[in-house]
């Protein structure tokens, strides 16, 4: 495993869209390792031309071929490998720059609260509709942005609010927030994203947004869909699962630096949220890296 994941600067394409979308073609590893693995607070959107290649999140290895498209989420760990030459084009677009009036009563959607929005690659293998459409969508937005005729600024806002309008309708639990909850739950959210690594408990958020201690548990709950206590988990628990892949460190420090000071405290939330312990997490991510290492291998001889 790589000893640090990088996190990645995207220079924009637009200065107000906030956006960047190039097409790239790559020649193969020279081994079988999978490159570094990366992450950027941006959306990104994958559309492989031609060619095959994997992609890799905290849960999930994606074998994309010829055509197919792929979501990653935000601050979302992820990685490659390829052993053939690739032609692919890449959308990445900060999702608070594409927040308006509209948009921002799907706030706990588009900005991942509760769900990656890579959970809509799983509704793209059955919805074949919703892919033709999302592999539309982003070719216009490379097209308009290679050939910058006048009005392409509008052209490619008005694509991005259509994809948007197909995640927040194929996104799973896709609640709506109002703009006034949006706005009296963000300096909460902005706290936990500072904070959750260190001690946290419901009374220190009470005095960001006026609330009595119960009517809070109730509010937050309904307007986000998830529970106070179990968000600030889901945070914290993303956090063990970069350390897990990146860090070489013992079970306790990495629930320490998560957020978690007691061992067993850890491991029962994190088998929660994931169906195993953090050990066994990171032994089945190692397993997964060495058997496809020999596949690879063998493979490759049989080549020659």
């Amino acid at each position: 495993m790589d000893k640090n994941a990088r996190n990645e600067h995207v220079n924009y394409h637009h200065p107000l869209l906030r956006y960047k979308i190039w097409d790239i073609t790559l020649t193969p590893e020279t081994t079988y390792i999978w490159n570094y693995w990366h992450y950027h607070k941006e959306v990104e959107i994958l559309v492989l031309l031609e060619g095959e290649m994997q992609v890799e999140t905290v849960d999930t290895v994606y074998d994309l071929k010829g055509n197919d498209l792929l979501i990653i989420g935000s601050s979302r760990l992820h990685r490659t490998k390829r052993h053939q030459p690739v032609k692919q084009i890449v959308l990445q677009f900060d999702m608070l720059a594409q927040l308006d009036q509209y948009t921002k009563d799907y706030t706990s959607v588009l900005l991942e609260l509760s769900e990656p929005l890579d959970r809509l690659n799983e509704i793209l293998t059955k919805h074949e509709d919703v892919k033709r459409n999302l592999l539309h969508l982003t070719t216009q937005i490379y097209s308009e942005a290679r050939r910058m005729e006048p009005g392409f600024e509008v052209a490619i806002s008005g694509a991005i609010k259509q994809l948007l309008t197909l995640f927040i309708r194929h996104a799973p639990a896709a609640n709506p927030i109002s703009p006034a909850d949006w706005q009296r739950l963000k300096p909460v959210l902005d706290y936990v994203e500072a904070q959750f690594t260190r001690p946290i408990r419901i009374h220190d958020v009470l005095p960001l947004v006026h609330l009595e201690y119960h009517y809070f548990i109730k509010y937050f709950q309904q307007r986000m869909g998830i529970s106070f206590v179990d968000y600030l988990h889901l945070r914290r628990i993303q956090k063990a699962e970069h350390l897990l892949l990146t860090e070489q460190l013992n079970i306790a420090d990495i629930g320490v630096q998560s957020g978690f000071p007691n061992v067993t405290q850890f491991i029962r939330i994190f088998k929660r949220y994931n169906g195993c312990s953090p050990s066994e997490f990171r032994k089945k991510r190692m397993q997964t890296h060495i058997g496809n290492a020999v596949n690879f291998i063998d493979t490759f001889a049989h080549q020659f």
